[in-house]
């Protein structure tokens, strides 16, 4: 069944029964809008529903000398001292580049003036060495090329497994180590070796030769003929068109012999949207993205074109594991080129464009300066965080992660320094604009604490309050269930750089933020509980909903029925006074405490203050939206939809927001985490999933509104089957939120009739718990009415948990640190000796390290080839493919893409198998 395909049984209706129309692959994609383009899948033919909204609230134009200054260090006095000296030396007759400015000019179709390009911009950086005034015979990224990369997709990143997006951008800028790999003869390029990336759309292709012709006839020479003019013999359309056919043939036959598992199917096309956009496509051409020019909306074309160059700065940004501040682009429509910034406040262009033909001296002095980028030009972290001394930039840049870079930081108790050295990432948020929140694991050279950790990084706004300061406030209000920060610093703002020179010093005209790390406890993602602990998933809901529970420890007696403590969503509203706004599946986690499970809230990046009445004490911080995608209520999500002037009254995120993002987060539980055998029934989970990030947000917002009002959809969800049983319970989380929303509908029916008739408001209305009809304690009423199997706290001892004792501790020991023996580790591993009460033999001890080695061993070697630094000349899918463990694989990245992070924007997806879980703090 393919990907995208419906459910058996399901008709292929939009999500609010608007009919679709079928793309090139005869398969149904979600209903679309022109203002917002095609919202389906993180495949070619989709771009994240976020992109939209921020190439709408975030853009903005700088002029083109403020950009190269900003971006490239490089001032406008010194950009026209090389274009006149290019002038001088005529580099416009140069061989080289006359022939490609021939080709660029009498395209056939688009992907004609790709290697054209490339041609030119290659020369350009050829011939400016010890040409130019300030420019060596190298450069500081000293093989730097400009490659064409379309049709060949870049490889996606390990951790979004089959749900990763297949992008590929027109050209690049990467090392010229890459440069074989963009033509698929050697592993496809990754994000991570991507330095810039570059866009076309052929518009007016007559246009092209009518500028190159006016320009030679200026510099006095011949005029350029069109490929028309020239004496060829002359064939029909009938003898043209098989020899296309067959051609197209072919070369998909040779796109999908050179892509590995990476990449996709061979009927995939970064162009499908734009077929989708412009109606019925035409066969004859070689091109369907040629077919926006014949379309009436140049509008939509426009937008459509920033879309997907936001798409690969999304990429850029998320598959790069937080090694880059921003990521630079280039939309090149015809000749006229304008340049592209990306970073956590937004997006910047230049207000006017530079023709590759017209304003060649100008283009070419600006190539000249992107190869005259030091790493910090193309994005590379400041020197607070450094690279390790074995690989420093730029010779090791871009590297592939911040593994080995370190950065100093103190004990607070202490005020003594640490060095903290980065392992292997844990996670980067799919995101572009907002926190974009990455973590790695840690080495310190001092004992910080005897817990294994974890530092997280994100871009948080200046004006907000810490979140180290949120969470030390919960803490001293008494609320449990939330983490505990060691350290961390103040690292570098975005003020600091580009962007005091794009906005000339102005705070005011963007939305500065802070790069904050903090260094907190490494705590276990919930996929590896529920994979086959699937009834724990109302224990969960009912510690974070709040409630007061006396554990029955097995290992201390003594402590039995006097151990009370209070924890969750209810306790931090009522008595810290905050809400967390950001309920999801990588914010919730758990740990093994006195041999029993307890979850934990984390991530307080979003969290605000609120009065007694649930209102913000403090105006809104940050001008973008609170809350991860797939679980935000529907509520929030129709607001955000909804145009508007910045200044209008949005909806409040209040307390029972967060109730119902907790109702989505089981229910994502269920869907994702649990092991199921069935592949078709792994499908259609996960397409449910989808419906809550894939399409228009107002479309989503329907969906959701629709489960919480519907009995039919609770009664059509598709479940795994042992968690049949947990219907009833997901019922009694519909009951009490269809009552909420029938008093808010009410409540807001009579607002609107008393204006409509000049009568006073009605009376007050308490909008933070629906008058009452959704809180803690309604829901904990509703879920036990109808969920009747009992919540006992032994349920959650490590001891009567099958297999999760084993799991724990692999989980714990499975680090890149160079001290085994670590106390933290040990002490870890204790917890899962204590639970399972028996002592593991020596021998089974030894088999099972050997086993663990021998993984290790072959994951290196699957790494290195990846990298191409293996020394051995032998293919290593090849030696890969006879191992009886082939199919394990296979099978697992299934299975991962269904448990963990199904639709990236969840932001911290990790897929693990649960013997070698990956943390998703």
């Amino acid at each position: 069944m393919p990907e995208h395909s419906p459910p058996p049984g399901e008709s292929s209706r939009g999500p609010a029964g608007v009919p679709q129309e079928k793309d090139l692959r005869g398969v149904t994609p979600t209903a679309m809008t022109p203002s917002s383009g095609v919202m389906r899948d993180h495949k070619t033919d989709s771009i994240h529903p976020f992109i939209q909204q921020d190439l709408d609230n975030s853009l903005q134009e700088v002029p083109l000398n403020t950009w190269i200054q900003a971006v490239l260090g490089v001032s406008p006095s010194r950009l026209d001292e090389w274009a006149t000296r290019i002038k001088k030396l005529d580099w416009f007759r140069d061989h080289v580049i006359g022939r490609a400015l021939t080709d660029y000019a009498r395209p056939l179709q688009e992907k004609h003036i790709y290697k054209p390009f490339a041609r030119i911009s290659n020369r350009i950086l050829e011939l400016a060495k010890g040409a130019l005034p300030g420019v060596g015979g190298s450069y500081p990224i000293d093989d730097i090329k400009v490659v064409v990369n379309d049709p060949i997709s870049i490889e996606r990143i390990p951790e979004h497994g089959e749900l990763g997006a297949f992008r590929k951008p027109d050209l690049l800028f990467v090392r010229g180590s890459h440069k074989k790999a963009s033509r698929g003869k050697t592993p496809r390029v990754r994000w991570v070796d991507i330095l810039a990336f570059l866009e076309f759309k052929l518009d007016d292709k007559e246009q092209l030769l009518e500028t190159l012709n006016s320009c030679r006839d200026d510099r006095g020479l011949p005029i350029i003929k069109a490929k028309g003019e020239l004496r060829r013999p002359k064939k029909s359309t009938e003898d043209l068109a098989p020899k296309r056919r067959s051609a197209r043939i072919a070369k998909i036959t040779s796109i999908s012999s050179d892509r590995t598992s990476s990449g996709p199917s061979s009927a995939g096309s970064k162009r499908s949207i734009d077929d989708a956009l412009d109606g019925e496509p035409d066969q004859t051409r070689g091109s369907s993205k040629k077919l926006k020019s014949d379309s009436p909306n140049s509008e939509t074309i426009r937008k459509d074109v920033k879309l997907q160059a936001g798409g690969y700065a999304l990429e850029l940004a998320s598959c790069t594991y937080g090694t880059r501040l921003f990521s630079l682009g280039s939309i090149v429509r015809d000749d006229k080129m304008s340049f592209w910034y990306y970073d956590a406040s937004g997006y910047i262009r230049t207000e006017e464009n530079v023709s590759v033909i017209k304003d060649f001296e100008k283009f070419a002095a600006i190539m000249v300066a992107f190869a005259c980028g030091e790493p910090k030009h193309w994005g590379a972290l400041p020197d607070i965080i450094s690279p390790s001394p074995s690989a420093p930039y730029p010779a090791s840049f871009p590297p592939s992660s911040l593994k080995g870079h370190s950065l100093q930081m103190i004990i607070p108790e202490t005020q003594k320094p640490v060095k903290v050295t980065l392992g292997k990432p844990v996670f980067t948020q799919y995101g572009l604009v907002g926190r974009r929140t990455f973590l790695y694991r840690i080495k310190t050279d001092t004992v910080v604490v005897q817990t294994p950790l974890v530092i997280k990084f994100s871009y948080q706004v200046v004006t907000r309050k810490r979140e180290q300061d949120l969470v030390e406030v919960a803490r001293e209000a008494g609320v449990d269930h939330i983490p505990k920060v060691h350290m961390w610093r103040d690292l570098w703002k975005l003020s600091e750089g580009a962007r005091a020179i794009f906005h000339n010093g102005d705070t005011n005209a963007y939305e500065d933020k802070m790069l904050r790390a903090l260094v907190y406890t490494r705590y276990i993602p919930l996929d590896v509980l529920f994979k086959k602990s699937w009834h724990l998933i109302p224990h969960m809901a009912d510690q974070i909903l709040d409630c007061k529970r006396t554990h029955i420890f097995r290992f201390l007696p003594k402590m039995a029925d006097c151990s009370i403590f209070s924890i969750g969503l209810h306790d931090l509203r009522y008595k810290a006074k905050m809400l967390h706004r950001d309920i999801s599946a990588n914010n919730v986690m758990f740990e093994v405490r006195d041999g029993a499970v307890k979850f934990i809230v984390i991530d307080f990046d979003l969290a605000t203050m609120v009065d007694s009445n649930g209102e913000p004490l403090a105006a809104p911080s940050s001008k973008n939206r609170t809350g991860t995608l797939p679980f935000m209520a529907y509520e929030l999500l129709e607001d955000m939809s909804e145009p508007g002037p910045p200044e209008r009254k949005r909806i409040v995120h209040r307390l029972r927001h967060d109730f119902e993002s907790l109702f989505y987060l089981c229910l994502y539980c269920a869907f994702t985490m649990v092991e199921v055998e069935d592949p078709q029934l792994k499908l259609d989970m996960i397409a449910q999933v989808k419906e809550w990030e894939n399409l228009t947000l107002k479309s989503i917002a329907s969906i959701k509104e629709l489960l919480c009002s519907s009995v039919r959809r609770i009664a059509k969800l598709v479940l795994p089957a042992p968690c049949e049983v947990l219907r009833l319970f997901f019922f009694g989380w519909w009951r009490v939120l269809v009552k909420s929303r029938a008093a808010l509908v009410a409540y807001q029916a009579d607002q609107f009739v008393a204006q409509q008739l000049g009568q006073p408001s009605p009376p007050t209305f308490d909008l933070d718990t629906l008058q009452g009809t959704l809180t803690r304690d309604t829901i904990k009423q509703s879920l036990k009415h109808h969920y009747s199997r009992p919540l006992r706290p032994e349920d959650l001892e490590v001891a009567n948990i099958s297999g999760l004792a084993e799991v724990v501790e692999s989980y714990m020991q499975d680090d890149d640190s160079n001290h085994p023996k670590d106390e933290c580790l040990l002490a870890q591993g204790s917890i899962s000796q204590k639970a399972n009460r028996s002592r593991k033999l020596k021998s089974t001890t030894k088999v099972k390290k050997a086993e663990v080695t021998k993984k290790k061993t072959d994951t290196r070697t699957i790494f290195a080839a990846r990298k191409v630094i293996a020394t051995i000349p032998v293919s290593p899918v090849r030696k890969q493919s006879p191992k009886p463990a082939a199919p394990k694989r296979r099978a697992r990245t299934l299975a991962a893409a269904s448990r963990s992070m199904t639709t990236r924007s969840m932001q911290k997806g990790v897929m693990a198998k649960p013997s070698d879980p990956r943390v998703l703090c």
